[in-house]
């Protein structure tokens, strides 16, 4: 789901006194333990914390500030976009990898609007989990695989304020020059990638044919 806009064949070495700090948010603890067993073999990452939830996600990178959190999509209180929006809050804020088992191009549109750095399905995890990690930890920055169609699907279903920021957003614009061009204060412009993340959660809109008659009973 995630490229990055340079091509590194292989990863550069790493100082041993810059080491990268990780926190890893799943609910499974077998999941948590085997990520930092793999993470834990690579020089220059340490996994600092590991937490099972939203609440316990926040306290751990509020606790350990983090360099990177992996946060997994699924979690039992709120789900990972609502924990990447909370990361990516304050000043200096971790950069966010989301994973998902079902990392598909709408959950890779949501992840951007919630502020994740990347996104990584769960059938790919491993080798590319510790290429993107030393990627962002280098301040790559990631662009997002988002087709033109899913693009203009997903766009229908925001309001039209919120279309120009979506495009720009999947352009890998700055959020700064975002809210520049659009004449939006810093926080209205996350007001806006806030409400845009809540349609983009909802079920998507379907369409119904002309003359056909919906189902009698509630929505």
């Amino acid at each position: 789901m995630s490229t990055l806009t340079e091509t590194h064949p292989q990863a550069a070495p790493v100082d041993p006194a810059e080491v990268t700090t990780v926190l890893v948010v799943d609910d499974h603890q077998a999941v948590r333990l085997g990520i930092q067993m793999l993470l834990d073999d690579e020089p220059g990452i340490e996994v600092v914390a590991s937490a099972g939830s939203y609440d316990e996600g926040l306290e751990e990178a509020e606790r350990f500030r983090p360099d990177i959190a992996v946060v997994d999509y699924h979690l039992p209180d709120r789900d990972g976009l609502a924990l990447t929006r909370a990361l990516v809050t304050p000043a200096s804020p971790p950069r966010v990898l989301v994973f998902s088992a079902y990392a598909d191009e709408r959950l890779g549109l949501a992840a951007l609007v919630a502020g994740a750095d990347a996104i990584l399905g769960k059938n790919t995890l491993g080798l590319e989990l510790c290429y993107l990690i030393d990627a962002l930890a280098r301040g790559e920055r990631c662009r997002f695989q988002i087709s033109t169609g899913v693009l203009a699907s997903v766009g229908e279903e925001l309001e039209p304020q919120d279309r120009p920021i979506l495009g720009m957003l999947a352009a890998g614009t700055d959020p700064g020059e975002i809210a520049g061009v659009l004449g939006l204060t810093d926080d209205q412009l996350s007001a806006r990638r806030s409400a845009m993340l809540k349609a983009l959660k909802a079920p998507p809109r379907i369409s119904e044919p002309p003359g056909s008659i919906s189902p009698k009973g509630d929505l």
